[in-house]
C-alpha cells in the first residue's frame, strides 16, 4: 500500500473545485451602516468626553462575541460615538467594565504588543473595496498601534505600519474611555462629494479572553478583523477635505563606528529626506533620497539547522506602506518580490514608490537606485531595483493580477514576470493560482527551470478545514529580488483537520487537530522529501494552550548536505520525532512558555530545549528571556555537538512619547554577545529622535590576544522631522 506521502490527487479534483466555484457562495457581507456626525468644533483629544455634542450622537452599541460564545451578546457593553469635521474623523468610545480594576493595560510604547491589554481597534475601509482597510489599535492609556489590511489578509509586517493620529484614555468608575482623531492626511479615499467608506470595531475583553465586534464577525470567517468584505457601511460625510498634497520628512544622522580590525573610527553624518505627495485623491507618490535605516531594529538570532536559507521579515518603513500590494507568490518560499533583497549590500541612494487605486485596480510602482559598494579592486556594482504591480477587483471577493520585477546592474539584468488569480467563497474559503517566469542574462537563451507556479484550494468553515496545494518551482528560478530558498522541486501538499470550539465548556475553549502532508520531487522526478505530521493544540479558557505534534520526515541527498558545517553523505534518510510545549496568557503580569523536542535526526538524534517567559511589573518596564539548547548526535565527523542561544528583550517607557528596547542577544555558533539599544522621543507626532546604540563582542579563545573582541561599536543620533503643506 501507498503511503500517506505518496498518495496524490486524481483528476477528479478538477471537478470538485469547479463545482465548488458554481455553487452560490455563503458569504455576504453585512448589511449594517453607522453614521458620522459633522461636529461644530474640533474636540479636545483627552480622553473626557465633556464637549455636549457627543451626547446628542447615536452611538454604536450592538456589539457581538465572536469568542467565547459566536454570536452571543457582549458581556459588557461598547458605545462607540462617530464625528468629522472637514479635517479628521473623530471617535469616543466607552467600553464598560463592572469591574475597572481589572482592566488590563501595560503597554506604553508604540508598537508594543498591545494584544496583551485590553485593547479596541477601528478598521476603516476607506476606499469601500470590501478588500483594503486601515488598522487602528489602542488600549486604555491610548498607547497606538496600527497596520493595513491588503485583499483581506495581514502578515506581522503590516504591523510595522505607522500612520500620525492622535489619542487619549483613561480608566473611570464605569469602565475605559478613549477619545481618538484620525486626519483625512493619514488615510486615503475617494474623492466623491459624500464619500462612503466601510467600518469595523472590535473589543478585547482581555480577563475574560473575550473578543466581540461591531458588525459581527463570526468564526465561519478566519481572518477576523481582516474580513474586509463583511464591514458594515459609514455614512454622512460630506465635503472632507483631501489630505495635503505634499509631506516631507528630512531627517539627519550623526554617530560613529568602530569595526574591529580598523584601526579608525568612522565618523557618520549625513542628511536626507522623505517625501509624501497626492497625485490625486486615490494615487500618492513617495520619494526617499540618501536613504538610512539607522533606527530599524535588529532581527533576532537564529541558528539554521535545515539545509536552506533563512527568513527574516522586512522591518524598513519605506518598504511597509502598502507593502501587501506587493506580495506575490507562496509567502516565505516562493516570493517574487522580496524587499530585503534590497539596500542590504549596498545602500540605496534614493527611488521612488507609487501606489494607491485606479478604479478597480490597485496599482503600485516601486524603483530605487543603490550605489556602488566595496573597495575598487572588490566593487559590487549599484542596481536599479524595480517592481510593477497590479490588482483587479473583477468580482465581489475575486481578484486578478500581475507584477514585474527588474534588477539591472552593470550589463546583468533579471527579470520577473507573472499573473496571479484568488476567489474566496464559503466565508474563509479560496482559491489561489499564480504563475512566473524569470528572464536572466546571465542564462542562456532557452535555458529551461526559468519558471514557477501554485495552485492551492483552502476549504474552511467554524469546524473543518481542509486545503490541497500543488507547486512547482523551476531549477532556475531564483530571482534577484526575490525569496526562493528551495528551487527545483514540484510539490503536492494538503492537510485536513477538526477545529471544534467547547462554548459550553468551563475550561475548554477550542482544540485543533489536523494531519498534513506534503512529498516533493526534482523536476526530473525523482523523490527528494515528504513531511508527515499530526499537529494537535488545544486552548483553554483561561488563555493558555498546550500543543503536541508527532513528525515523519523523509529527505533523499543525491550529493552531500552541511548542516552547520557537518557533511552528512548521500543516502536516503527517515527521521521521525514529537514535540510539544506551552503557553500561560501573556496578559499576566508574569507568563511562561516553554518547548521540548525529542527523536531522530537525519542519521541521529536531537533534543531540543526551549523556555520564554514574560515579566511585566508595571507599564514602564517588561523583559522577556528566552532560551534555546539544541543536543545534536548524529554519525559523521564531528556530529556530536550542541548549541545554545540566549536572548534578552528590554522595553522601557516613561511616556507614550519617550520609551526604549533592548534585545541582547549570545549564541555558541558564532560566539559573540549582540546587544541592540534604541531609545525614541516622539517629539511631534510623526517625527522622532533616535538614539541607537548597536555592538558585537566576541567571547570565544582569541589566536592573538592582541586582537579586539569587539567585532562592532556603533553610536547614532537620528532626527526627523514631519512637515505637511
Amino acid at each position: 500500500m501507498a503511503g500517506w506521502g505518496d498518495v496524490r490527487p486524481r483528476p477528479a479534483l478538477a471537478m470538485l473545485v469547479t463545482s465548488m466555484l458554481l455553487c452560490p457562495s455563503l458569504s455576504e457581507a453585512q448589511d449594517m451602516a453607522a453614521r458620522a456626525t459633522r461636529v461644530p468644533t474640533r474636540p479636545t483629544i483627552d480622553g473626557v468626553l465633556d464637549e455636549p455634542f457627543w451626547a446628542t450622537i447615536e452611538p454604536v452599541s450592538a456589539f457581538r462575541q465572536r469568542t467565547p460564545v459566536d454570536g452571543a451578546e457582549a458581556s459588557e457593553r461598547t458605545e462607540v460615538r462617530i464625528g468629522y469635521d472637514e479635517n479628521a474623523l473623530y471617535f469616543a468610545m466607552t467600553m464598560f467594565d463592572r469591574d475597572p480594576s481589572a482592566i488590563r493595560r501595560s503597554i506604553l510604547q508604540r508598537e508594543g504588543r498591545i494584544d496583551k491589554d485590553d485593547r479596541v481597534i477601528i478598521a476603516l475601509d476607506t476606499y469601500h473595496d470590501r478588500r483594503n482597510a486601515y488598522i487602528f489599535e489602542l488600549n486604555p492609556f491610548g498607547t497606538q498601534g496600527d497596520a493595513l489590511i491588503s485583499d483581506e489578509s495581514m502578515t506581522l509586517s503590516d504591523w510595522n505600519w505607522e500612520g500620525v493620529y492622535e489619542s487619549e484614555g483613561r480608566i473611570t468608575e464605569d469602565g475605559w474611555v478613549l477619545e481618538v482623531a484620525i486626519p483625512f492626511t493619514t488615510i486615503r479615499f475617494s474623492d466623491d462629494e459624500a464619500p462612503e467608506m466601510g467600518i469595523a470595531f472590535y473589543r478585547s475583553i482581555r480577563r475574560k479572553n473575550e473578543d466581540v465586534f461591531w458588525p459581527h464577525i463570526g468564526q465561519r470567517y478566519s481572518s477576523g478583523i481582516s474580513q474586509v468584505s463583511q464591514y458594515a457601511t459609514l455614512t454622512g460625510l460630506q465635503n472632507l477635505r483631501q489630505g495635503r498634497h505634499l509631506e516631507v520628512k528630512p531627517f539627519a544622522i550623526a554617530g560613529a563606528q568602530k569595526i574591529g580590525g580598523q584601526e579608525d573610527t568612522d565618523i557618520l553624518e549625513d542628511v536626507g529626506l522623505d517625501l509624501k505627495y497626492a497625485v490625486t485623491s486615490n494615487l500618492t507618490l513617495d520619494a526617499t533620497l540618501n536613504t538610512d535605516f539607522a533606527q530599524v531594529e535588529a532581527d533576532n538570532v537564529e541558528i539554521n539547522l535545515t539545509r536552506f536559507n533563512l527568513f527574516f521579515p522586512e522591518k524598513r518603513e519605506f518598504f511597509l506602506e502598502r507593502a501587501g500590494l506587493f506580495t506575490f507568490g507562496a509567502a516565505r518560499e516562493t516570493e517574487v518580490f522580496f524587499s530585503r533583497r534590497i539596500g542590504l549590500a549596498n545602500e540605496i541612494r534614493g527611488g521612488a514608490r507609487l501606489t494607491g487605486q485606479v478604479g478597480p485596480i490597485s496599482v503600485g510602482l516601486l524603483s530605487l537606485r543603490t550605489g556602488d559598494a566595496g573597495l575598487p579592486e572588490s566593487r559590487v556594482p549599484g542596481a536599479w531595483n524595480s517592481v510593477v504591480r497590479a490588482r483587479a477587483d473583477v468580482l465581489p471577493r475575486t481578484t486578478v493580477g500581475g507584477i514585474v520585477t527588474s534588477f539591472d546592474q552593470d550589463g546583468r539584468t533579471d527579470r520577473v514576470a507573472g499573473a496571479d488569480f484568488l476567489t474566496r467563497f464559503w466565508g474563509s474559503s479560496s482559491l489561489f493560482v499564480w504563475g512566473a517566469k524569470r528572464w536572466d542574462s546571465n542564462l542562456d537563451d532557452g535555458e529551461e527551470g526559468t519558471a514557477s507556479g501554485q495552485a492551492e484550494l483552502n476549504l474552511r468553515n467554524d469546524l473543518f478545514t481542509g486545503e490541497i496545494t500543488h507547486t512547482r518551482i523551476g531549477s532556475n528560478f531564483t530571482p534577484v529580488l526575490g525569496f526562493v530558498p528551495r528551487p527545483d522541486q514540484v510539490r503536492w501538499g494538503g492537510q485536513v483537520g477538526v477545529i471544534p470550539r467547547f462554548e459550553s465548556s468551563p475550561w475548554a475553549r477550542q482544540l485543533v487537530s489536523v494531519a498534513q502532508a506534503n512529498r516533493i520531487e526534482d523536476t526530473s522526478g525523482a523523490k527528494e522529501s515528504h513531511l508527515r505530521r499530526w499537529h494537535n493544540m488545544l486552548t483553554f479558557e483561561s488563555g493558555d494552550w498546550v500543543m503536541i505534534n508527532v513528525t515523519e520526515q523523509f529527505e533523499g541527498l543525491t550529493t552531500p548536505a552541511s548542516i552547520q558545517r557537518r557533511t552528512l553523505p548521500v543516502g536516503d534518510y527517515t527521521f521521525r520525532y514529537v514535540d510539544g510545549g506551552f503557553r500561560t496568557n501573556e496578559s499576566r503580569t508574569f507568563a511562561v512558555g516553554g518547548n521540548l523536542q525529542a527523536g531522530d535526526f537525519w542519521s541521529g538524534t536531537r533534543t531540543r530545549y526551549r523556555g520564554r517567559f514574560v515579566w511585566k511589573p508595571n507599564q514602564f518596564f517588561t523583559i522577556e528571556p528566552v532560551f534555546d539548547h539544541n543536543r545534536i548526535r548524529m554519525p559523521v565527523e564531528d556530529g556530536n555537538f550542541n548549541t545554545n542561544l540566549v536572548s534578552v528583550t528590554m522595553l522601557a517607557a516613561v511616556s507614550r512619547d519617550l520609551f526604549a528596547n533592548a534585545l541582547v542577544q549570545w549564541d555558541d555558533i558564532s560566539e559573540t554577545v549582540q546587544a541592540n539599544i534604541r531609545i525614541d522621543w516622539i517629539h511631534t507626532p510623526g517625527s522622532d529622535l533616535f538614539l541607537v546604540l548597536d555592538t558585537g563582542y566576541l567571547t570565544r579563545d582569541l589566536f592573538d590576544p592582541r586582537e579586539s573582541r569587539w567585532e562592532k561599536r556603533t553610536g547614532i543620533i537620528k532626527l526627523t522631522y514631519l512637515k505637511a503643506f
